[in-house]
């Protein structure tokens, strides 16, 4: 008689030995799945082994250390890291050297017969050039330090060599011409800023890297005063010889830097983790295999064991335990060593791994990875953009500016390249102070006050200088550059904090466009301005303390507004990033 039959026949009664037999059958079926999924397990770290290389490969291709270098003559890593951090800051001390263009402007404009404006339009378009990072950021997001600074290298070669030559008669001369060289050279300083800083800073752990990105910017803004001392010094009254001599020098520092500045893998200096939403998800694999495994117990065993409900219960109890064993080793083989330990019965989230302190107002910085049109929906992001729209250009018109307000002043010629040197150096504080003190207040306040302070720095500076420049031009010229060393710095900052690193290079291209555009307009307005006012003049120039005195009124009233305006981040961001955070949870 079947067990079917046995069991319609409401005559039939099933005895102690057929229950106990039925009862054997289920445990030795229930044993050979527990030790089917044993061996599932233990082919998982074999024969899966393969199947699980091609996600790790995929998270590896993911993160900076993707980018090609060419093989180095040390092994030894961190004399690689050390040797990097050297030559990027020498490179990025030499491709500031726009900033230093003040310098030889006059000599420049007097020589190719430019007007104040001309001069002002081709100055710019190198700014805008050394801000306008969307085309060389993406190519470094893509390509990284190694192709990026080959790029530099080429660029370098054109436009230095372009100016060069335009200067010495050699080509047609032309404001066009000029403008589209020294854009040529911003765009190539502006990969090596990126290729060197993002490298390096990425090469050391993040409690360091805001002092690290401090001295690499700072480098960048000492360039002008390196160069206006080695002009003064070397080449005074021999222009074509010192453009000559920067188009070989920076052409050979940014072919150097190919080879050595680099992305370096050190133990302990990991990419932070982020707050993705694949990485919290419970892993599925375990349930599937749970699911799959109960679903082999046959219905037909079911019902005949109908009247031993608690025997069929043990043994569920004993195969979940069984596979919930085999899930965790499923779980573990799909993880690296040290979270398979913290990952030994359950699918952990990031923030049980490794937990957030929310007392930190700084708490989500490293944590995102946000590009294109998601950083372009982001509030936080036009706030900082419009910051440094203001703040920025109207620092950079400052500086453009230099040679042709000491001249209104009636100042000598030889005050022009001291007051790019003075600038320079005060460009060169704020960079490498405020890397310091964003770093030193990060776990007590928001680094958006770091960026108030450097708005309220310039906002104050200019207000005064509306009034009395004369008296005040040497310590107006060194605020001027401490206020402007400082937001490019937080900027930097903020773009890989806020947004993440590993895009960086196209982020804070698009933040940067906000400070070359800011630039290109403030400059030129500020020139027509000049220009104006010097038509009723004699020998066609303005003198006076009214000459730039709407300028820096215009340049107070903005910077102020760029203070409310990283006010209102501060609390708007210490609202939203909870909100984020918990949102991700």
């Amino acid at each position: 008689m079947t067990n079917d039959s046995k069991l319609n026949d409401s005559n039939y009664s099933i005895t102690t030995e057929e229950l106990e037999l039925e009862e054997k059958s289920l445990g030795e079926s229930v044993d050979s799945i527990g030790n089917n999924g044993k061996k599932r397990n233990s082919i998982s770290h074999g024969t899966n082994n393969e199947s699980q290389e091609e996600p790790l490969e995929q998270k590896k291709d993911k993160s900076l250390h993707r980018f090609y270098k060419p093989p180095h003559f040390i092994k030894n890593v961190k004399v690689q890291r050390a040797m990097s951090l050297a030559w990027g800051i020498f490179a990025i001390l030499a491709s500031g050297t726009l900033y230093g263009f003040s310098t030889i402007s006059n000599e420049v404009r007097d020589t190719l017969g430019y007007s104040q404006t001309d001069i002002a339009l081709a100055i710019s378009m190198g700014d805008v050039g050394m801000y306008i990072g969307l085309t060389v950021g993406f190519f470094f997001d893509y390509f990284g330090p190694f192709y990026t600074n080959g790029l530099a290298t080429i660029l370098y070669v054109v436009g230095c060599t372009g100016v060069w030559a335009l200067v010495q008669g050699h080509i047609l001369n032309s404001v066009g011409l000029l403008s589209f060289f020294l854009f040529l050279i911003g765009q190539s300083s502006y990969a090596t800023f990126t290729a060197c800083v993002v490298a390096n800073v990425h090469n050391y752990t993040i409690t360091h890297r805001g002092k690290i990105s401090g001295v690499l910017v700072g480098m960048f803004a000492l360039s002008a005063a390196v160069f206006s001392l080695i002009y003064k010094f070397f080449f005074q009254n021999d222009l074509g010889g010192y453009l000559l001599f920067m188009a070989i020098l920076l052409s050979i520092v940014s072919l150097i830097a190919t080879y050595i500045v680099r992305l370096v893998r050190i133990e302990g200096v990991e990419e932070p983790e982020t707050l993705d939403d694949e990485k919290k998800e419970k892993n599925p694999q375990a349930d599937e295999i749970v699911e799959k495994q109960i679903q082999k117990i046959s219905k037909d065993e079911e019902s005949n064991l109908g009247s031993s409900n608690n025997s069929i219960g043990d043994n569920k109890s004993k195969l979940l335990f069984v596979l919930n064993g085999s899930s965790s080793s499923v779980s573990s083989s799909s993880s690296t060593p040290s979270e398979s330990s913290t990952n030994s019965n359950s699918n952990s989230t990031i923030s049980q791994i490794n937990p957030i302190d929310t007392t930190n107002p700084n708490f989500l910085d490293g944590k995102r990875d946000v590009t294109g049109l998601k950083l372009l929906k982001m509030i936080e992001f036009w706030g900082l953009w419009i910051i440094y729209f203001f703040a920025g250009g109207l620092s950079i018109m400052f500086l453009n500016n230099i040679a042709i307000m000491a001249e209104s002043l009636k100042e000598s010629d030889s005050i022009h390249s001291n007051l790019v040197i003075v600038f320079a150096i005060g460009n060169l504080v704020g960079r490498v102070g405020m890397g310091f003190l964003s770093d030193l207040i990060s776990k007590k306040v928001s680094r958006f006050w770091c960026v108030v302070l450097s708005s309220l720095i310039l906002t104050l500076t200019h207000l005064i200088c509306a009034f009395e420049l004369k008296p005040l031009l040497y310590p107006a010229t060194i605020l001027t550059g401490i206020g402007y060393g400082a937001i490019v710095s937080i900027m930097v900052l903020m773009a890989s904090f806020r947004f993440g690193p590993r895009r960086f290079g196209l982020n804070f291209g698009f933040l940067a466009l906000s400070s070359a555009s800011g630039s290109l307009i403030f400059s030129t307005v500020s020139s027509k301005i000049y220009d104006g006012l010097s038509e009723s003049s004699v020998d066609g120039k303005c003198y006076g303390n009214h000459c730039f005195q709407v300028s820096f009124l215009m340049s107070f009233a903005l910077n102020l507004f760029s203070v409310f305006v990283g006010l209102f981040l501060i609390f708007y961001t210490k609202k939203t990033d909870k909100k984020e955070l918990n949102k991700k949870n």
